[in-house]
């Protein structure tokens, strides 16, 4: 009985500073928090494992005593859903009281470049979405070409496009001959084409020089979309270019020094996909 005694009274000395003060120190005597954790630099915190199933479902994660999770809950989630809605991934999750919010920074972006520059186009017909229309497609932003998101949510797709005319004719009279080539440029992403007009002045003055050519002015195009995308699911793409005004360029744009061009200056055209939320 003695003995329990005193191992009892050795244990109120003890713990009596934590129940106190409602601090816990582990590996430190001067807790500075609630609990306040102190290892060597080669160890880390573990929080509980568990494969969560949709942001809004607060299982598998369960109370102790009863009731609904209690907002402030934290759990590691080890799950990847893919149903487009309410979608997890794996990481930090904290309960709100209504729905599970990630604790780290979601990322996700990837850049698609054209691989071949200066591309050299051809003339359609005006008709630009008949059979007899010449879209070409840009080389690496072509068919086959996909993006499959992490994450399930609103993804930013931004597009530059540069496109630049070809040789126009000698002037028939005077000494300066100015026109102008004239496109579009067809992005089409997971069935859906969305068309940008682009179009080029070329020049030439024949009291410059005994006579030059003035080309490649180069023309920009640029294109945003916010779209909902699902994790995981892969999203088909690609980019093609149809020019259908080249009146004044040598061989009306078919051939030659008179084709248009795609990628100049060395600046490729370019498609990003970045995540947002």
């Amino acid at each position: 009985m003695k003995l329990i005694s005193k191992i009892t009274l050795c244990l109120s000395f003890i713990l009596c500073p934590f129940l106190s003060q409602g601090q816990v120190g582990i590996g430190t005597d001067a807790p500075e928090g609630m609990l306040d954790m102190q290892f060597n630099n080669s160890t880390g915190f573990v929080f509980p494992k568990v494969a969560l199933t949709s942001t809004i479902l607060a299982s598998p994660v369960v109370n102790p005593n009863g009731g609904a999770i209690v907002e402030g809950t934290v759990v590691f989630n080890t799950n990847t859903t893919t149903t487009g809605s309410n979608d997890v991934s794996p990481g930090i999750y904290a309960w709100n009281g209504s729905q599970w919010n990630p604790q780290f920074l979601r990322q996700d972006s990837e850049l698609f470049e054209q691989t071949t520059l200066g591309v050299r186009t051809v003339t359609g017909d005006t008709s630009y979405n008949t059979g007899s229309s010449n879209w070409a497609e840009i080389p690496g932003l072509g068919t086959g070409t996909s993006f499959t998101p992490k994450y399930t949510g609103t993804y930013r797709i931004k597009g530059n496009f540069n496109f630049a005319a070809g040789r126009i004719n000698l002037p028939v009279s005077g000494d300066i001959e100015m026109a102008t080539m004239e496109g579009l440029f067809r992005f089409t992403f997971n069935g859906t084409p969305y068309l940008m007009y682009t179009h080029s002045y070329s020049i030439y003055n024949d009291g410059i020089n005994g006579g030059t050519y003035y080309e490649q002015f180069k023309h920009d195009t640029s294109m945003v979309l916010y779209v909902n995308l699902t994790a995981g699911q892969t999203y088909n793409f690609k980019l093609e270019i149809d020019i259908f005004v080249a009146d004044h360029f040598v061989d009306n744009g078919n051939s030659g020094d008179g084709r248009g061009y795609v990628g100049v200056g060395g600046l490729p055209c370019a498609i990003e996909f970045t995540f947002i939320d």
